[in-house]
């Protein structure tokens, strides 16, 4: 059995087989040693501790112990700040996470080969499996592409991994303009002196600061003038100290989706499988996570063909990757449309962030984090904090008033009289995609003819709620007309969080409620 990468997902599930299946022979192949890794700190999650701590308990000792816990979390924007209770979390240095992995697999026996490439077709005859854990640029991915059913998406933005000796208490989300645009920093600590930092920006923000497509001599090689550029724009995040660089450059997220993960008896993980976007903080979680299932799908192989179990392994394990995949997809387009809500406060910015993959919702945060609901509810009903409810949030919230200079309802429920209402179909989730281009053209010319309101329908499903009220805001930010969504009984909580976010202003029913 040959594992191709030396990543967390192709180290731990190397050191699972060789413990569960001592009597396998299982080799690691890695290009280069943890101390060459590039990025900075990988975020550990309370679910993945969980999974590991069931999966190999002597693991989960060795990482948290060398783990750095923090609990809290945060905006930092120009007009105040938000703070996110409840909020517990923890990292460990990229290189740390993954010497202890390499030794971990030794100890239980893998035979772990450091420095060298090898490619699939060289060890695939000789070899009953071939776990592919090569990463997002995947290598044996690419080679078998139209078998796996392979699809890999650029995101618009752009993004850049640096690190920091600068003290944070906990994560931060903190945006800077600078005169050539805005620039979005997600960063945690993972240590006391020790953070890292992802931050954002869009590509005309990057060509105005002279950052566009850039040519570079080394692999690498960092982008010393934009990490100088950062430094001075986060100044005060930093505490006057500079961002470091790993091979630090401007690149798009790519995300990776593929139809198989298995082919005949090679197997993707990790990364060469699924990819999800930082800002959700799963990417660790993901790999390890499916590092554990394919483990567990593998011991039991005996007399069964290998993609048997490797078609066991998919079917159990695709569902949870493709749930986190949507929500890190949609939290992609979340921050790639930052700009379009700078405006609210920073209580409602923070719940429109924890509901924007819909994993959440407001009765969600009133048990956990009462005191930031109650502040946004309040500014969204513009009534003081007293007088917002501790419970039944979601009919609260549709029973407010909607009053403007143009517009009085009584409620937010639409009941489709009153007003003059067009309807658009909406079938696609991103809202500043060709699709919606159309859709956004379609609205701007019932509001030429007269409409009030731009009525968005589709299926009843949570997901294309969510579709609708990604659309919704964008609709809202660029014409003078109000967004109702419809929303069956099952959805109305997701449609309430929606209104307070700002992404609709009211919900038709169809009488079904």
């Amino acid at each position: 059995m040959h594992v191709i990468g030396g990543g967390p997902a192709g180290l731990f599930a190397a050191r699972l087989l060789a413990l569960r299946r001592p009597e396998w022979q299982v080799h690691l192949h890695e290009r280069n040693p943890p101390e060459e890794t590039f990025g900075f700190a990988v975020g550990l999650t309370g679910g993945l501790l969980k999974a590991l701590k069931q999966a190999d308990p002597d693991m989960y000792r060795t990482i948290t112990d060398a783990a750095y816990t923090f609990s809290s979390s945060g905006f930092r924007l120009p007009q105040g700040e938000a703070l996110l209770g409840q909020f517990h979390s923890g990292a460990i240095g990229r290189a740390q996470l993954l010497r202890l992995l390499l030794k971990g697999a030794r100890e239980a026996g893998v035979h772990v080969e450091v420095g060298g490439s090898i490619e699939v077709t060289e060890i695939l005859d000789d070899a009953d499996l071939v776990i592919a854990a090569d990463g997002v640029s995947s290598a044996t991915r690419n080679r078998f592409s139209r078998e796996f059913g392979a699809e890999v998406t650029p995101g618009r933005g752009r993004f850049i991994w640096c690190g920091a000796e600068a003290p944070l208490d906990g994560g931060v989300f903190m945006p800077v303009t600078s005169p050539e645009g805005l620039f979005v920093a997600h960063a945690y600590p993972y240590g006391e002196r020790h953070s890292t930092f992802v931050i954002e920006a869009s590509a005309e923000a990057l060509a105005r600061a002279g950052f566009g497509d850039r040519q570079w001599s080394s692999e690498g090689e960092s982008d010393e003038e934009a990490l100088e550029y950062l430094s001075k724009a986060f100044s005060e995040l930093l505490g006057g100290g500079s961002f470091t660089g790993n091979r630090s450059r401007w690149g798009r997220f790519n995300t990776v989706r593929c139809a198989r993960w298995h082919h005949d008896k090679i197997v993707l993980l990790g990364d060469a499988a699924a990819t999800a976007h930082p800002s959700i903080g799963s990417g660790t979680k993901i790999a390890m996570e499916s590092a554990i299932a394919l483990a567990d799908a593998l011991v039991s192989l005996e007399d069964e063909p290998v993609p048997v179990a490797l078609e066991r392994f998919e079917t159990v394990r695709r569902p949870e990757v493709e749930r986190l995949q949507e929500r890190a997809t949609r939290s992609q387009l979340w921050w790639e449309s930052y700009a379009v809500r700078q405006h609210i406060s920073p209580a409602r910015m923070a719940v429109a962030y924890l509901s924007r993959s819909g994993a959440v919702s407001l009765d969600d945060l009133a048990a956990s984090d009462p005191q930031l609901v109650t502040l946004a509810l309040a500014d969204f009903a513009d009534v003081a904090p007293s007088e917002v409810p501790d419970s039944g949030l979601t009919d609260w919230v549709l029973g407010r008033p909607l009053r403007t200079r143009r517009h009085h309802h009584p409620s937010r429920l639409d009941d489709g009289a009153g007003e003059s209402t067009a309807t658009i179909e909406v079938t696609s989730g991103d809202a500043w995609g060709p699709t919606t281009d159309e859709l956004l053209q379609q609205a701007r010319e019932f509001v030429r003819e007269g409409a009030h309101v731009i009525r968005l329908t589709g299926e009843d499903s949570r997901s294309a709620l969510l579709d609708r009220l990604a659309v919704g805001e964008r609709i809202k930010t660029e014409l003078p007309a109000l967004v109702g969504v419809t929303a069956g009984p099952d959805h109305l909580r997701h449609a309430a969080d929606g209104i307070v976010a700002g992404r609709a202003d009211l919900v038709h029913t169809d009488g079904r409620r």
